[in-house]
């Protein structure tokens, strides 16, 4: 008898307009809008069982775009996908560290995420996360069992494409920031 498989594609949304004197507009910029559209074309025979986005503007809008290509799948939130830094990279000016007790509660965030997406299934599930560089770079190093303090080791394109494949035995990191669907003109990171 097969073992139930899930398997996670794991997408970081498309480029997007930072916050611009404290608004945050977060929405996705043109070339962003057409990087999700054609990561959009490449999933679109995949028979996705949900659709799973962060509740951040940027994630919603890349996972809109999504659905349209895969209209039999329903999207869902989860705040728990939300951006954020789990702990501090050496290398981080004094700008990008944040205070202990938020990396503390956004590394608790992150863990519970991976409990509720990162786990086995009793039947094969093919799911699509739609969220941010940092929780996915925490969720495959924790998913293939490496300190999860090195998170920032990894880079994810905007509209990359990381996929896991979880069984009740063991997490497989099946590819990670697959871009082929960008050209290389199109390749962002910020």
């Amino acid at each position: 008898m097969p073992i139930p498989t899930r398997v996670l594609f794991l997408v970081r949304h498309g480029q997007y307009l930072s916050s611009v004197e404290g608004e945050q507009d977060e929405v996705l910029t043109p070339l962003g809008q057409r990087q999700a559209e054609r990561l959009g074309k490449r999933l679109a025979p995949i028979p996705f069982s949900a659709i799973w986005q962060s509740d951040m503007p940027r994630a919603v809008e890349t996972a809109e775009i999504l659905e349209s290509f895969v209209p039999h799948s329903r999207r869902r939130t989860s705040r728990l996908l939300r951006e954020g830094i789990p702990s501090v990279a050496p290398h981080f000016s004094a700008e990008y560290r944040p205070p202990k007790a938020q990396m503390l509660e956004t590394r608790r965030r992150m863990d519970q995420a991976f409990e509720r997406f990162v786990r086995p299934s009793r039947v094969d599930r093919i799911e699509l996360i739609v969220a941010h560089g940092n929780i996915i770079r925490y969720l495959i190093r924790r998913a293939l069992g490496d300190a999860t303090q090195r998170w920032w080791q990894m880079d994810i394109l905007q509209c990359g494409l990381s996929i896991l494949r979880v069984t009740k035995e063991r997490r497989v990191l099946v590819s990670f920031n697959d871009a082929g669907h960008l050209p290389p003109k199109m390749q962002t990171y910020m």
